[in-house]
């Protein structure tokens, strides 16, 4: 089950970059009034949240995280008690303010506002997530 839910939630990170990605370089003011209008923000935190909920799971029972004496001294506990479920609490928060701000805002100040917002939590993300290249043994998927 462990693994199942750490594989769901390692690939679900690549949709949820693509979806902010697509966020920050869409050019919201554009497609506003046509048709058919995809809430691509209001995605971008379904998937969040959905990778918020698959991450408390993992880390209530984790092997990695860990609170025993000692355990800031190892860097792939302290990486993922800490700094790991940090940063994606503040991005995910990030998202969701941004989500609430922006169905408030004219669709004229849209295109500011997400990319601060989608910019700053991308950017935490980004050095949340524990790469393979950073020695903490996790695949790219």
């Amino acid at each position: 089950m462990h693994d199942i839910l750490l594989h769901t939630h390692s690939g679900l990170r690549w949709i949820l970059l693509l979806l902010m990605i697509f966020v920050l370089i869409k050019d919201h003011s554009k497609s506003a009034y046509s048709g058919k209008k995809i809430d691509w923000t209001l995605m971008t935190f379904i998937v969040f949240s959905i990778q918020l909920i698959l991450g408390i799971i993992l880390f209530f029972t984790s092997p990695v995280v860990s609170f025993e004496a000692g355990f800031m001294g190892i860097s792939k506990l302290r990486f993922f008690t800490v700094e790991h479920t940090l940063g994606m609490v503040i991005a995910y928060h990030l998202v969701m303010i941004a989500y609430f701000k922006l169905r408030k805002l004219p669709i004229e100040k849209w295109n500011k506002t997400a990319r601060i917002y989608y910019g700053i939590a991308l950017l935490i993300i980004l050095f949340s997530i524990p790469w393979p290249f950073r020695g903490f043994g996790n695949h790219w998927f």
